[in-house]
């Protein structure tokens, strides 16, 4: 039996759907492929956009080129970016979704692209959940101002047999991961802006492999 693979999304307002060129280059059924979606969980209040802007200001001052980096990306981008580590209640709704379906899919294989490396990596840990293989894609992760805003019990490696990170250094989000525990030979530098399809496009045969061996 082959294991399940559970999609998700960065920020940038993806809607359902949205992972069905991935699914058809990998060449997997519908039946193994679960499409992680929380964009509905993101909406933001009166109160949560005040907050937002006013950490706009805050980081841009204390933190310099990198926040500006992040904040040329797009700025929509950014709003989601804060709204997720900001929004207390919008992440741990968007984790306890996420760890319902790790919960029901035990042994799965992670795709998570940009901010959904974030989402994956701090539910493995908060929720001590453990899971075959993780992918980061164009992750976040390696960045400084990022993992000061990571809310997990220990900043280490989560329950996985693998960890396989791809970044590149065309692409401002990503980069190679330090100090959480992917080791450096499951990290892979290629190519790339910040486009998800080629990002998993890079690794097909790797997940590929992955998928088929027996559980």
């Amino acid at each position: 039996m082959a294991r399940k693979i559970v999609a998700i999304h960065g920020i940038g307002n993806a809607k359902p759907g949205w992972s069905e060129l991935l699914r058809l280059d990998l060449g997997i059924p519908e039946s193994d492929w679960i499409e992680f979606c929380y964009d509905d969980l993101m909406s933001q209040n009166t109160v949560n956009r005040l907050v937002v802007i006013a950490t706009k200001v805050y980081l841009t001052h204390a933190y310099g080129p990198e926040a500006a980096a992040l904040a040329g990306i797009a700025e929509e981008y950014l709003d989601d970016l804060l709204a997720y580590f900001i929004g207390q209640s919008t992440r741990l709704a968007i984790q306890v979704r996420l760890k319902g379906i790790l919960d029901a899919n035990p042994d799965t294989l992670i795709l998570a692209h940009s901010l959904g490396s974030v989402v994956a990596y701090e539910t493995l840990q908060n929720f001590d959940l453990k899971a075959h293989s993780l992918f980061t894609l164009g992750s976040p992760l390696s960045k400084s101002l990022v993992r000061k805003f990571l809310k997990v019990p220990a900043k280490s490696r989560p329950a996985v047999s693998h960890w396989f990170n791809v970044w590149s250094r065309l692409d401002p989000v990503s980069g190679k991961i330090g100090g959480l525990g992917c080791l450096a030979e499951e990290q892979f530098k290629i190519r790339n802006s910040h486009d998800l399809l080629r990002y998993v496009h890079s690794q097909r045969a790797r997940i590929q492999a992955l998928y088929e061996e027996p559980t």
